[in-house]
Formats: C-alpha cells, sequence, structure tokens
C-alpha cells in the first residue's frame, strides 16, 4: 500500500502540471495529451537516438495511464542513457505496478546509483526498502 501512495505523491503533481487546470480525465486534455504522444511518435521515429524525445513520450504514455507504451519508451531511454535515473525511477513506478518486482528492485537500485538529487534517492531507498521486505 505505501509503494501505491508513494506513487501516487509523485504522479499527481505531475498530472496536474502537465494538464494545466483540466482534470487528467477531460476529453480536452486526453486529446491533447494523444496529439503529443502522435507526435513524439513520429519525432522518435525520425531521431532513434533522441533520448529526451523518448523521455517526453513515456511521461505522456504515463500521463494517459498507458503504462506498456510509457514502459517501452522508458526502457528505450535506458538503452540509449543507461544512467538516465528518471528513467529508472519511472521504470520502477510501472514495473511495480504491474507486479513485477525483481525488475522494480533493479530499476530502483539503478535510479539510486545514479540519482543526485535528494529527493530522488530518498525516494529510491524507500521502494528498496519496501521491495526487499515484500511490502
Amino acid at each position: 500500500m505505501k509503494r501505491y501512495l508513494l506513487a501516487a505523491l509523485f504522479f499527481i503533481p505531475a498530472l496536474a502540471a502537465a494538464v494545466g487546470d483540466r482534470p487528467p480525465g477531460s476529453p480536452e486534455a486526453v486529446a491533447r495529451l494523444k496529439q503529443e504522444a502522435a507526435a513524439l511518435e513520429r519525432q522518435t521515429a525520425a531521431d532513434p537516438k533522441n533520448a529526451d524525445a523518448f523521455m517526453r513520450l513515456g511521461f505522456t504514455y504515463a500521463r494517459l495511464k498507458q503504462a506498456d507504451d510509457a514502459q517501452r519508451a522508458f526502457e528505450t531511454v535506458i538503452s540509449l542513457d543507461p544512467k538516465r535515473a528518471k528513467a529508472h525511477y519511472m521504470l520502477g513506478l510501472i514495473y511495480e505496478k504491474k507486479g513485477m518486482r525483481d525488475r522494480a528492485l533493479a530499476a530502483w537500485r539503478t535510479c539510486l546509483e545514479n540519482a543526485s538529487d535528494p529527493a530522488m534517492r530518498a525516494t529510491a531507498t524507500r521502494h528498496i526498502h519496501n521491495l526487499a521486505a515484500g511490502k
């Protein structure tokens, strides 16, 4: 339960900022995010080594609650930039949500190894502790 609360604490402010004053589920926000995802798909197809574009694509799919597509985008980021802590962070959340404990634990450990932000490091440490304890 704690890990879902932590995930919610991370995603709620990000979602609110992403869609402005409209709720994340509003038809306008969803349509805008789908257009953004389509544009980013075109951009990443044209420039398949652009880790930043894949990162934005992953966040866009996460906002659309399309975990499989977000996972694919963040895994591509990792293949291009293995030390990108935010991508490991997001994969940790996605893997946990999907019940992929071992992969989540690996993602959180790699996030911790590469993160310089104290808040991100603290979150990764909590997730590692909770996963190791079987929570």
